[in-house]
Parts: structure tokens; sequence; C-alpha cells
């Protein structure tokens, strides 16, 4: 037996050596894994051209080059990275390029390789490079791979002759201000960063590189700089590498679901998966902070130095002088210079200033005009945590919580900064008032404008609040333990009394608001006067109030929307008005339903009978009365007057007993910012709401809230708040559709059990769903009339038909329903009774409810 001594071709080396690169990754991301992957594929050019040339669609390497650019110029290889080639040739018309291109290229595509490739001489290269920024930016990481290096060498030559002195300040001025674009309202790092083109990632890499190229040096960056640079991106493109392997394809977000696995393969030790996950993240945001940082203090410092006024210290730097400089730096908007920069992060001299004129200068820093900037600069300088550890602590934490998209340092100020935004918007006094009452507001309309504004005291108050809110983080009751430490920074301090209160106070109640908004009743008098206790006072209501606002608008979309807005003002002006009415006491809310009747009475009449409508009304519970609007309630009516006629006709079409089951008005009316509100008129039947949220659910409907009203009479009126879809994906009959769909669910012609176990299956279902522990928590006391069940668990289609399902075969009557979606998880709140009883104080009961509600969420 004899063995081919036939020497392995071109494609063969190429697939072999990429599979034993790739296995070699199995454990661990090789440290020198790009640089091995562009060295295989420049070996398969090199091989492949003499492979033409042996197989005669070449006479020979002369007047052409291969030559790399963009990533693969760079040598910067991530395993599914694009390759990006250039054949440059003499004289294109003598060569049969179509043939040669496919040669070269149709087996890279036959190996799963992206490339992109390009067939030009040098002069199209030269005109190209001239109009297209692209094109100059690819050839700014030009390589020579494979060839006659001829062409490759000419076309060098004449770049740097012809291109960058005519467009190489515009194409940098360019890539600036697209990467100024990035992360504007929020310029920094977030937990789940784009590698390749996020916030201080690669693309800022290269940018440091690019202008560096163009300008000939890097000054101002130091010899440290450029090996932090350096090291920084190596351990970018590392990280990359393994999350391509994670994921199987080229994906350049890092989401928190990968993080560990990416961490396990970069070699990053921990205890657990989380902890692994939370150290790589640090080490990546700090690498970003730098690059970032790198980059803005080349390009100033070099491209714009005749325009900025900088700011920059002589001499050593302490803790005092650095706050100094990034007052002015707040109140200026100018920047630092790099060595300036250097001076603050070396800074080892805090003992001149106290934590109290520290406290003072931050409060300073962040209410200036450009305090959000200068903030974040302290932050990254690693200032902030040379006096107050504990926020350092609170840095270094990862939420893995699904709906926060910053990390918890940058969290805190960008709460500071939206205080600073609600507090000028809506509760500052106007300047005319200030300067004639010299601030002292209450002084001459007190009651009326003191009800409404704040003094600067109080921003004062909100921007520390702010500031500490969260750093209590990383155990359990974090308002609590961020209280308690709080309370020994500002033990330190000189601050009066009722100043570091106020901060102690909205600190340990920060979420108190936010939980309300969508767990109570907000037409439930007891519920608004037990959290009006715990406010206290109108001006307490309105620093919580901002402090919820900002809060929740600087966790991130998935929590802060049009919808959770509307719910914390609904509460707010609920709060308010019981705050300030005086005595919380004596606020009787019947009144307020005998004045309703009698206003809806009189609109009634313009519409119907009389005595119609003494029925009706006196058919309306009193939650209902408290919730709706006079005139929403009279439209209600003219809706069951509609759906009673029906309701008759259909008694005497059917036989006993079928006549009327199932039948539902569905009314629909557009409220604003994406939501619309259904009202569903019926009469009261066994599993009406559950098939009412599956029939919503199988038509791809997002609910929001749900009330559901029973009347007296019988008569079932449930409204629904749910997210407008999209008007492309609208049918014309939607509504009619899921009117028929609800008859149908109630009479046994359609399956919601099948229909949502097939939509819930679905492939694209299945590759989008992620675990979510189940929580469920069972209150008793914050309502006095129902038992509030709160379920938190991992959303998908249905799950809301699931727990109505459940509800209604314990017998359980539902009255109202929250609905909080975020990310992956879904919050939601339920005011249930039990059917005739009150609320659900058998403890047996609970516990049989709660096992029932787990297995109805968890099993799908």
């Amino acid at each position: 037996m004899t063995v081919s001594s036939t020497p392995p071709t071109s494609v063969e080396s190429l697939h072999a050596g990429r599979e034993i690169l790739l296995a070699a990754c199995s454990k661990s991301m090789p440290q020198d894994f790009s640089q091995r992957m562009y060295l295989l594929v420049d070996a398969y050019f090199s091989l492949r051209l003499e492979e033409a040339v042996a197989e005669g669609l070449l006479p020979s390497f002369d007047g052409i080059s291969v030559v790399a650019v963009g990533g693969y110029g760079r040598g910067k290889l991530s395993p599914f990275s694009d390759l990006d080639v250039l054949l440059l040739v003499d004289s294109p018309k003598k060569l049969n390029l179509e043939d040669l291109a496919a040669f070269l290229f149709h087996p890279l595509w036959d190996l799963k390789f992206e490339v992109g490739h390009g067939v030009r001489s040098v002069p199209q290269n030269i005109k190209l490079a001239k109009d297209d920024f692209k094109v100059l930016g690819a050839l700014l990481d030009l390589r020579f791979v494979a060839g006659s290096e001829i062409p490759f060498e000419t076309l060098s030559a004449k770049f740097k002759e012809k291109v960058i002195p005519v467009a190489g300040d515009s194409f940098c001025k360019t890539i600036w201000d697209n990467r100024c674009a990035i992360g504007v309202g929020m310029d920094s790092v977030v937990l789940e960063p784009n590698l390749k083109n996020g916030w201080g990632t690669l693309r800022d890499v290269q940018f440091v590189h690019w202008c560096a190229s163009i300008k000939g040096d890097y000054f101002p960056l130091s010899d440290d700089d450029l090996a932090d640079l350096l090291k920084d991106e190596a351990f970018l493109i590392r990280v990359r590498s393994a999350l391509h392997l994670v994921s199987g394809r080229k994906v350049d977000q890092l989401d928190i679901e990968r993080l560990a696995d990416v961490a396990s393969l970069c070699s990053v030790k921990g205890y657990s998966p989380a902890k692994r996950g939370q150290d790589l993240l640090n080490e990546l945001h700090a690498a970003m902070v730098r690059v970032r940082s790198l980059g803005n203090s080349l390009y100033r410092e070099t491209f714009l130095r005749d325009s900025l006024n900088f700011i920059s210290s002589d001499g050593p730097v302490t803790l005092k002088s650095a706050l100094n400089l990034f007052e002015i730096k707040s109140y200026s908007g100018d920047p630092l210079t790099r060595d300036t920069r250097r001076a603050v992060a070396a800074l080892d001299d805090i003992s001149d200033i106290s934590i109290g004129d520290a406290l003072a200068s931050l409060i300073k820093i962040f209410e200036g005009p450009f305090g959000w900037r200068a903030s974040l600069e302290i932050l990254d300088s690693g200032l902030i945590g040379s006096f107050i550890p504990a926020f350092s602590k609170l840095v270094a934490l990862v939420p893995y919580d699904g709906y926060h998209k910053y990390p918890p340092g940058r969290h805190s100020l960008l709460t500071v900064h939206k205080c600073c935004d609600i507090f000028r918007e809506e509760f500052e006094p106007p300047d005319w008032l200030e300067n004639e009452f010299e601030g002292k507001i209450g002084d001459k309309f007190e009651g009326k404008v003191e009800d409404k504004f704040l003094t600067g005291t109080d921003l004062d108050i909100l921007v520390l609040a702010a500031f500490f809110h969260d750093i209590g983080k990383g155990g359990r009751k974090h308002s609590e333990r961020g209280a308690e430490i709080t309370a020994k920074i500002l033990s330190q301090t000189d601050f009066p009394v009722e100043f570091k209160e106020d901060i102690l106070f909205l600190i340990r109640s920060h979420l108190l608001m936010v939980k309300a908004a969508r767990r109570i009743d907000l037409s439930d008098v007891d519920s608004l006067l037990e959290i009006g206790r715990k406010v206290g006072t109108p001006r307490r209501l309105r620093l919580l109030f901002i402090l919820s606002m900002a809060d929740s608008m600087a966790t991130g979309p998935r929590v802060w929307n049009s919808w959770s807005e509307s719910l914390l003002r609904e509460l707010y002006n609920g709060l308010n008005h019981v705050l300030t009415e005086g005595d919380l006491l004596e606020v009787d809310s019947t009144q307020k339903i005998s004045a309703t009747r009698e206003n809806v009475k009189t609109l009634a009449l313009d519409v119907m009978g009389g005595e119609l409508a003494d029925a009706m009304i006196g058919a309306m519970p009193d939650r209902y009365i408290l919730s709706e609007e006079a005139g929403e309630i009279v439209s209600h009516m003219r809706l069951v007057r509609k759906f009673n006629g029906a309701y008759e006709k259909d008694l005497i079409r059917k036989p006993s007993g079928k006549g009327g089951k199932g039948l539902n008005i569905v009314d629909v009316a557009e409220i604003e910012d994406g939501r619309t509100r259904l009202v569903i008129i019926s009469r009261d039947q066994d599993f009406l709401f559950a098939s009412q949220t599956g029939v919503l659910a199988l038509h791809s409907i997002n609910i929001l809230s749900a009330d559901i009203f029973s009347w007296s009479d019988g008569t079932a009126v449930n409204i629904f708040t749910v997210k407008t879809p999209p008007a492309e994906s609208i049918p014309e009959d939607l509504w009619a559709r899921v009117e028929r769909s609800i008859l149908y669910a109630m009479t046994g012609r359609l399956s919601l059990d099948y229909r949502l176990h097939k939509k819930r299956n679905s492939l694209f279902a299945r590759l989008n769903s992620a675990k979510v522990p189940t929580q469920i928590s069972v209150d008793n006391d914050s309502s006095e009339s129902y038992t509030i069940f709160e379920v938190k668990t991992q959303d998908r289609s249905g799950i809301l038909y699931d727990i109505a399902t459940t509800f209604s075969r314990m017998n359980i009557d539902l009255r109202m329903a929250r609905i909080s979606t975020t990310g992956n998880s879904v919050f939601d709140v339920f005011h249930v009774e039990n059917s005739g009883w009150g609320k659900i104080e058998d403890r047996e009961q609970v516990n049989e409810l709660i096992g029932a509600l787990e297995f109805a969420v968890s099993n799908s």
C-alpha cells in the first residue's frame, strides 16, 4: 500500500487549518487567535495564486497584488469575521479577471467565509478613495498578501501622496461626528455592548489608529497610553472571537445571556457563572472607557486644538484641585488635557478636603450646564471611588435582571441627570417669581405656588439622593441598606439635619411609587391614603415623584415607556390630591360616588330614558364609579343598551340555554402614545375574562392592564388597555375577528389551549425564550377589599390567559390586572377575591393557589 505524497491544495490546507484552530478554542480562546487566523488566509491566497498560474488562469504574478483591507488588513480576524480583499491589477483589460476572481473567492464562500472583494487598478482606487470615505478607510488598513508587490507599493505611495493630504482631515472629522452620535443622551458604556461598532469598542480603537496614521503620530498619547491601547484592542478582539464561537455565527452584541460562557472561553476564573460574567464585563467596561478617552484626547488636541479651550493643571493634583477642575468643566464644557486626565487618575492625596465639602463640590458638578458629561468623566477617572469606596463597589456590579440597560454607576449618574431635567422642566420656580420674592415662595403664595414648585435646596437633596439611591445594591433590601450606608457618609458632614433626613427618606422610598403604580387600584382611596401616610407631605411627594421618574428613565426602555409614565403620573396626581386636601382621614369617596352618579344621570338623559338610566346606574359597583369619568360611563351605558338588544334577540333565536352565551361587543378607542382602550361588554359568566385574554394573545395584542367590572344585573364591563398594534400588521377587520373569536371560545368552537400551545411553540418563540425563575407573592394588607397576587415569571404568548384560567378554575374572581413586561420577564399584579366571600385569607387555600399558578406558568 502506498501513501500519496501529493501536497494538500490551498482549499484543503485552509479548511484543515481552520478546523484545527477552532478545535483549539474548545476550552479557551487563544490569545493569538486573530493572528493565526489571518495567517491561514494569507497562506491560502499565496498558494491559490500559484495554483492559478499552474492551471493557466494567469501567465504569472506580474501586475497582480492580492491585498487585505479592513479587519483582515489589520490582521484582526474573529472566527466569523468578514474577509475584505482587494485584487489590485495593473492592466485589467489584459486579464480574464472574472474567472480569476471566481477561482480565488468561490472556494472561500464554499467554506462559509463571508467575503467582500473588489477588483480595481491603482488609479481607480485613488479616485474612489477621494470620493468615498468608506474606500479611504479601507485603504488605510492596506496590507500586502500575495502576488507582485509592485502594484501594492504603487497604491500605497500614491494613496499617501494624493489622498491623505486632500481628504485625510475631512475623513477624520466625518468619523468623529459619526462617533459622537453613538450614545447621544447616554454617552457611556452599556451592559450589552456592541463589540465592533459600540461606544469605546473596536471601531473606536481603529479611529485612534486612523487619526494617528493620517497626522503621522499619536500625540498627545504617552507610551503607557499606547501600551494600554494595544492591550485593550487585543482584549476586545479576544472577547469578540469568544462571542462568535459561543453564538456559532457572527454576532457583535454581547448580551447578558451569553456573558458567562464568553467569560469562560476568555479564561476568566470565578466561583459562579455570574461572577465570571461580572468580572469580564468590568474588565471590558474599563477597556472601553480607556479606548474612548484616548480617541477623544487624540482628536481634540490635534485636529481641534485651535478651536477649543482646554482645562489643564500645573503640578500635582489633589482631590480638592481635581474636583475644582471638574467644576470648571461642568460650567464651561471644555475638555481636560490628556496630561491632566492622567494626573487626575494617578492622584493619591485625598486629605485636603472634607467629605462634606467634596459632596458639596459634587452637587455643583452634577447641577452644572455640562454636568452630565463632567459626571461621566469624573466617574471614569476613578475620582469618586477615591473618597466614597462604597460607590466603587456599586460600579463593579452587573445586574442580571434583564431590564437595566446601563451598569449601576452610570445608571446612578443618569438618574441624577434626569432628576435635574425633570426639576427644571416641571418644578423649578419661574424667574419672575424668584426675582420678585427673592426665592421666598411660601411667604406670598402659601398653599398655591408652594404646592407646585421646589427650591434650589430641594434640587441639592434630589441630586445626592439620586447619586446614592442604589449604593446598597449587592444584597437584599438594597433601599434600606443604601440608606444605612448613606447615613454613615452623611454623618461625617455638617449638612442640616432636615437635609440629611430628606435624602435618607428618598433613598429608602425610591421604589415606593414605582411599585405602587403597577400594583394598587388607583381608584381605591384607602390604598392612596396608606401611601400618602408613608410620604407625609406634598413637598416630599414631589421629590419622590421626580426621583421615581428619573430612576425609571435611567433603567432603560424595557421599564420606561408611555404606559409606565402614565401610571406614575396618575398615582402622583392622586396622592397630591390626597395630601393637599388637608387631614388624610377626612378624605371620603362617598361624596365623589354620589356626585358622579348624579352627573352620569344628567348626561344619560340625553341619550336614553330616565327609567333605563336609573336601572343601569343602580347596577354599577362603586369601584366602577370611582374608576371611570362620567362621560366614559355614559358611553358604556350606550354600549350596554346595544348589547342588551342583541342579547334579547339571541335568546329568542337560539334554543333554551344557548341563547346569549359568548355574545359580546368590542368597542375600540385609541388613547395616545401607542395605547388603545378596549371596552368589551358581555354577560358575566365563567371563564369570560380568561377567554378574552386568550383571544387577545392569539391575535398578538399585548395587554397592559385590565379592569373587570361586574354589574349587579349580570352585565360584565371589562376594560383593557393594550399596546396599539403596528398599522401595517392590523387587518381591517381585526376587532371584528376578536369579537367573533371570543364568541367561538365561549361556545366551544375555538380551543384556546390548543391554539396558544401552537403559537407559543413556534420556532421563533422557542429561539427567543430565556429562563426566568417564577416568583409569586401574596399581599392581604395593602387593599381593603382584595387579595393581591404578584406573579413574576418568563414571558410567553398567552401567559395572562393561563393565569386567568387558573383563577377561574379555583373559583376566584379577578377584579383588576396590571401587566408589566420587561425583556423576557413579566411582572403581573392581580386584585382578586373569593367568589362571594371577599379576601382570600385561608392559608391553605392561598398555598394551593400559589401551587396552581406556578404549575400554570411553568407548563406550556
